[in-house]
C-alpha cells in the first residue's frame, strides 16, 4: 500500500460531533496510518463546502445532506462529492428563548416533544391573529439535518415551515449571540451550542433531534469524487483511522471531550465550550423539554455503535425526499444513480471487509423499531438502534 498524499488538511466546524477527527489526530490514529493531518477550523458550512470544491481542503466533516446538494448543483455550486463514512448519529437539539418557552408552557397539554410542537402551533396561530410578525427560527444550512428535523417537527403539529414561521440560516457559532440579541426566537443546532445557551441563561433546550428521528445520521466525512479517485489509498487510510477514532470516542466519550481543549488550528482550542458544558447532555444533566427535567441521554451522541459509520443509501433517499417535500428539488432530478454516486456503501465495504461485520445491504427501514434490533451482517447478525419518527411515520418499508 502506498499513501499517495500523506500530508492533509481536513476541515471541521467546532461542534461536539467533530470528535472522531480530533481523536484521530490527538490519539495518533492518523499517524498510525502514515498520515500527517492538519485540522482546519472553519466558521461556516458554506466555507467547508467551498474550500473542498476549490481544493483548499482534502476532506472535511460535512452535513449529511450537503454532499447530495453539492453533487446536484443546489445552492449555486456544483461538484460531485461522496462519503464512505458517517461520523455519528444524533447530536442536534432545538433551543427556544426564555420568552417563547414561557408561552409554550402556558399552552402545552402534555410533556412530549409533539406536545411542545402543538403548543408552538397555538403560539403561531395567536401571533398571526394578532397581526404580529412570525417567529424567527434558525438552522445551520438549507441542506442540513437540522433544517429537515426542524421542519419535520413543525409539520408534525400542522405548522407550515414556509408560511407560518420565518426560517433563517446561521453558522453554528452565531446561534447563541443571535438568541441573546433577540434576532431569533429559537434555533436547531448541534452541541455544544444548545448547552451554551442554557448555561448562559439565554434559553431552554426544548426538543432533541433524537425525539424527532431516533438515531438519525448527522455528520459525514466528505471528499470530492475527483479527490477520492486520485488518492484511493490515502482515502482508505483516512477511513481506517476515523473508524478507530469513532470506536474509541464511543467507549471513552468524556475522555475524548477533554481532548477538545488542546490546541487545534490557529492556536485555539478545537471547541469554544468548557468540557463540563460539553458533557452535560452525555451525562443526562442537560434540562430538556417542557418539564426541564434532566434525562438519561447515553444516546445523545453515537459515534460507532449501531453501525453508526455505515453510509446507508436509504437515509440518503430520505434526505432527497425532504428536499422534494420542501421544494428545494424537482422530483425528476432524484435518481438512484445520484444516491449510489454520493453515498458509497460499496466503498465502505471495500475498506472494512476484513475488519468489521457489515450490513448485507445498503438499505434499512426507518420508523419500525422502538428498541435495538438485529439485521443480517456479513459475519452474523448486527445490532442497529431504535429508529422511530416523532409522527409514527415509516420509511423504506
Amino acid at each position: 500500500m502506498t499513501i499517495e498524499k500523506p500530508e492533509l488538511r481536513l476541515g471541521y466546524i467546532p461542534l461536539t460531533d467533530c470528535l472522531p477527527l480530533v481523536v484521530a489526530r490527538e490519539r495518533g490514529f492518523f499517524a498510525e496510518q502514515g498520515l500527517q493531518v492538519e485540522l482546519c477550523r472553519e466558521a461556516s458550512w458554506a466555507n467547508i463546502r467551498d474550500k473542498l470544491i476549490v481544493g483548499q481542503l482534502d476532506g472535511a466533516q460535512m452535513l449529511a445532506p450537503m454532499l447530495l446538494a453539492a453533487t446536484l448543483g443546489m445552492g449555486g455550486l456544483k461538484k460531485p462529492m461522496l462519503t464512505a463514512f458517517t461520523l455519528g448519529l444524533n447530536g442536534n437539539a432545538i433551543t427556544v428563548s426564555n420568552r417563547l418557552f414561557s408561552a409554550l408552557q402556558a399552552r402545552a397539554k402534555g410533556e412530549s416533544a409533539l406536545d411542545a410542537a402543538h403548543a408552538l402551533a397555538a403560539v403561531v396561530r395567536e401571533r398571526a391573529e394578532s397581526g404580529l410578525e412570525p417567529l424567527v427560527l434558525a438552522t445551520v444550512f438549507p441542506f442540513s439535518c437540522h433544517n429537515y428535523q426542524l421542519r419535520y417537527w413543525l409539520a408534525a403539529a400542522g405548522i407550515d415551515p414556509v408560511r407560518d414561521v420565518k426560517l433563517v440560516a446561521l453558522p453554528p457559532l452565531q446561534m447563541v449571540d443571535n438568541l441573546r440579541l433577540e434576532h431569533i426566537d429559537a434555533f436547531c443546532v448541534g452541541e455544544p451550542w444548545n448547552s451554551c445557551a442554557v448555561a448562559q441563561g439565554l434559553g431552554k433546550c426544548l426538543v432533541t433531534g433524537y425525539e424527532i428521528w431516533q438515531n438519525a445520521p448527522e455528520k459525514v466525512f466528505g471528499v470530492t469524487e475527483q479527490w477520492a479517485e486520485q488518492y484511493p489509498e490515502t482515502h482508505a487510510a483516512l477511513l481506517r483511522a476515523l473508524s478507530q477514532a469513532a470506536a474509541w470516542a464511543d467507549a471513552n466519550t468524556l475522555e475524548a471531550l477533554a481532548l477538545t481543549e488542546r490546541r487545534g488550528s490557529l492556536e485555539s482550542p478545537y471547541l469554544d465550550a468548557p468540557p463540563a458544558w460539553l458533557a452535560q447532555p452525555l451525562r443526562g444533566e442537560l434540562p430538556v423539554g417542557l418539564s426541564q427535567q434532566p434525562r438519561s441521554a447515553d444516546h445523545f451522541h453515537v459515534f460507532h455503535r449501531y453501525q453508526a459509520n455505515f453510509p446507508w443509501r436509504s437515509q440518503a433517499r430520505w434526505f432527497l425526499q425532504q428536499m422534494q417535500r420542501w421544494r428545494q428539488l424537482r422530483d425528476e432530478v432524484v435518481t438512484e444513480s445520484v444516491i449510489r454516486r454520493v453515498y458509497r456503501s460499496d466503498l465502505h465495504r471495500e475498506v472494512f471487509a476484513n475488519l468489521h461485520n457489515l450490513p448485507l445491504t445498503g438499505d434499512k427501514p426507518e420508523g419500525l423499531h422502538a428498541t435495538p434490533w438485529l439485521a443480517p451482517g456479513t459475519r452474523g447478525d448486527i445490532e442497529l438502534g431504535p429508529d422511530l419518527f416523532i409522527d409514527g411515520a415509516k420509511f423504506g418499508v
